[in-house]
């Protein structure tokens, strides 16, 4: 049984002052009114604050050796997941590079245009281009979680990239008016989407929501509808996202992942790098550019690349219980 140190400190001292007060020739009746004098949960604050302190000062003189040596640990994981998932994650981080590579050349291709030449696109061309640069990133954060072994992290961080993706579809397949609004709603304290009344079909709402307008987007099919109600469980404070961890294979449910795991893996890479290649589709499509469908078709493709690779590496190396196979 585990011991309780701090009713065990607290035990010993009274049992200390009984044997003083009995050195001091008390009787046990006095002995025990003067015990009973005592407040007994002021004492044990005392006694829990004493053992805090001493613990934060040996925390703070072990604290190199301790953290250190959590860090070997965690870069031996880092090397075993590398080992495991590392032509994926290869994939992964070619895909980001090559998006910013895309990205700066169509840039500075719509640099190069005259000024009249986008006037009517200026604002889906701006609202997408800033959407894109954020997915990349996010993208980036999500390749990180997944190099040091965090699915439910990754996973998580995915919801927001698809939510960019939605976002990116709906300003794409409206006018120049609606994008104004969302590059304009940047300045405000706006905690809806209510930019999204500059559409004629949204004009009479009250508020709206990130639901109206995903349902007015191809996002909103069977297959993203259930990714994304479960990217939500993991986000939030649900009992599924806390049992039901990514992390954990089939049959380990009892399990609570507090750290690395190499399970899970395959859904938050795929996932997002589908949405990443969505995004930029909408992006390189906001001004007409001839390499702009090579651009595209370039991403897309690699994307099913990145799809075969953490699938069949998911296959090849793990059985139907999430164990080694």
């Amino acid at each position: 049984m585990a011991n309780d140190f701090t009713l065990e400190l607290l035990n010993t001292v009274l049992q200390q002052r009984v044997e003083e007060l009995g050195a001091d020739g008390l009787s046990d009746s006095e002995i025990i009114d003067k015990i009973s004098e005592l407040k007994i949960e002021n004492a044990l604050m005392n006694v829990s604050a004493v053992m805090a302190s001493d613990t934060v000062a040996l925390m703070e003189s072990t604290m190199y050796e301790r953290v250190l040596e959590e860090r070997a640990k965690a870069a031996q994981f880092i090397a075993h997941n590398e080992q495991i998932w590392g032509k994926g994650f290869v994939a992964s981080e070619a895909l980001y590079i090559v998006s910013l590579e895309l990205a700066q050349t169509f840039n500075d291709y719509v640099a190069s245009l005259p000024q009249e030449d986008i006037s009517d696109k200026q604002f889906q061309y701006a609202a997408l281009c800033a959407i894109h640069g954020r997915a990349c990133q996010q993208f980036l954060e999500i390749l990180h979680l997944l190099k040091n072994g965090f699915a439910d992290g990754a996973y998580a961080r995915w919801r927001s990239i698809y939510e960019l993706s939605v976002i990116a579809e709906f300003i794409s397949k409206n006018d120049e008016d609606v994008a104004k609004a969302y590059c304009e709603a940047a300045n405000t304290g706006d905690d809806y989407h209510d930019w999204a009344k500059a559409a004629p079909f949204f004009a009479n709402n009250r508020h709206v929501s990130f639901d109206n307008i995903k349902r007015k987007c191809t996002a909103q099919n069977d297959v993203w509808r259930g990714q994304y109600k479960l990217s939500n469980k993991v986000v939030h404070a649900s009992p599924q996202g806390t049992f039901g961890r990514l992390a954990n294979g089939p049959g380990l449910e009892h399990f609570i992942p507090v750290g690395h795991s190499d399970y899970g893996l395959a859904m938050p890479a795929v996932n997002s790098a589908i949405s990443l290649s969505i995004i930029s589709t909408y992006f390189f499509n906001s001004i007409p550019y001839g390499d702009g469908l090579v651009f595209i078709q370039t991403i897309q493709k690699w994307t099913e690349v990145i799809r075969k690779y953490y699938s069949e590496i998911e296959t090849s190396c793990f059985d139907a219980s999430g164990k080694h196979s």
